[in-house]
């Protein structure tokens, strides 16, 4: 099992970050190395995430759901795929909450993710450090995202 607990600090107002993760482009914009694919009727759509773990690049392809309450700033992503070989399954959901902070918002993210098949032992051992450095990128993603979001950024406030 694979627990992520992150709390994120983002200078923009709770509208701004919600415009952000409330769209599933823009979050996975903020996710490097993953890009959206279809959307299917359901709401649900396909993405392709690809990790390093210890040197070796694995590409999965998932098909994630959003369930959003846009009063309540909260969100709940699921999904669930697999590599390409089909060897290495995977299934995960997170929530997140927004709540106001003196300098914009925080961001508190949790989840969990299970691995199964061929690489789960590679994948749950580099988890810890992989989830370390892609926490990193999504900050640092996220608060640019919301930058180019922000009225009172464009105004030069």
């Amino acid at each position: 099992m694979i627990n992520i607990a992150e709390r994120i600090l983002v200078p923009h107002p709770p509208s701004v970050v919600w415009s952000v993760l409330s769209d599933p482009e823009r979050v996975i914009a903020c996710i490097e190395g993953s890009r959206i694919g279809d959307r299917h009727e359901d709401g649900s759509f396909d993405t392709d995430l690809t990790v390093r773990f210890a040197g070796i690049k694995v590409t999965f392809k998932a098909i994630f759901t959003l369930a959003l309450d846009e009063a309540a700033l909260t969100g709940r992503i699921d999904g669930r795929g697999g590599d390409g070989r089909g060897s290495t399954r995977v299934q995960g959901a997170a929530d997140f909450t927004i709540v106001p902070d003196a300098g914009g918002s925080v961001v508190t993210l949790n989840g969990s993710g299970e691995v199964k098949g061929t690489l789960a032992g590679l994948v749950t051992t580099g988890a810890s450090h992989v989830v370390d450095r892609m926490a990193k990128s999504f900050t640092t993603r996220l608060i640019a995202a919301c930058a180019e979001f922000d009225p009172a950024q464009k105004r030069g406030e």
